[in-house]
């Protein structure tokens, strides 16, 4: 099994995304959806042990070859990671959804309007882990815990606070 921590929009401040590390030293793989993807270089920096996978967001600059999109592999399962905001997400997800289906993807992840979302689709999830320093509507400060067992995936939305 393959325990995830998936955040998002850190926007320069890493101070809970470090006691979030903290407190889930067990993790296999941390991806940061942009918005700062140079936070996740620091908190690489920190736990230079755990794998770190990220993507730019629209906030971040000077990107060089830093991709706006990723494929990766967990266990046999097909994760995207992306930032939204090419998909519109601010009007809804449903290039997202064409992209999961469209692609065999079985978890994407986005994040991009600061705010945590879960839909289950036919053979697909899609995540937004929300943000773990700048939360909108609402929401607290927020990121998500994924465990990828073969063909089982389970998410779990967790506040930072």
């Amino acid at each position: 099994m393959t325990k995830v921590l998936v955040m998002s929009d850190t926007h320069g401040d890493t101070s809970l995304a470090e006691k979030v590390l903290k407190k889930h030293r067990d993790v296999n793989i941390v991806i940061h959806l942009g918005d700062y993807f140079r936070d996740a270089d620091r908190l690489h920096e920190l736990y230079p042990t755990v794998r770190f996978e990220y993507v730019h967001g629209n906030s971040d600059f000077m990107i060089g070859d830093v991709p706006g999109e990723k494929l990766i592999e967990i266990e046999g399962q097909r994760v995207l990671l992306t930032h939204g905001h090419r998909y519109s997400v601010n009007w809804g997800i449903e290039k997202l959804k064409t992209k999961a289906k469209n692609d065999n993807i079985q978890l994407l992840l986005y994040g991009h309007t600061h705010k945590s979302q879960v839909i289950y689709g036919s053979g697909y999830i899609i995540m937004n882990p929300g943000s773990i320093s700048d939360p909108r509507g609402g929401d607290d400060e927020s990121y998500a815990i994924v465990y990828i067992d073969n063909d089982k995936i389970d998410v779990e939305l967790m506040t930072a606070v």
